[in-house]
């Protein structure tokens, strides 16, 4: 199996498992909190930069849909980590 095939496999596979999906939802929360934190804090908003950090980091999401978006943006950016990382080490597409 090349990483063509295997970097769709590794994405839906791991949001199908429980575990898998409990830690892409924990990475893509981590990922979410620095993007809106950074955004505030390059724009000047101090404050603003706090509230945003503790209201991504420390409250739960709000909906169903923060929960699915924060999963598969954690799947998406780990599994281009490993298709990285397979790349590096010569393995076919």
């Amino acid at each position: 199996m090349g990483i063509g095939i295997g970097f769709p496999k590794y994405v839906i596979f791991t949001l199908l498992s429980g575990w898998g999906f409990v830690s892409m939802y924990l990475f893509g929360g981590t990922i979410t909190t620095l993007f809106n934190t950074f955004h505030q804090l390059f724009s000047g908003n101090f404050i603003q930069a706090f509230l945003h950090y503790y209201v991504y980091s420390a409250l739960p999401p709000t909906s169903i849909e923060h929960v699915i978006i924060q999963a598969i943006l954690g799947a998406v950016i780990a599994g281009s980590s490993w298709f990285v990382a397979m790349a590096a080490r010569g393995v076919p597409l």
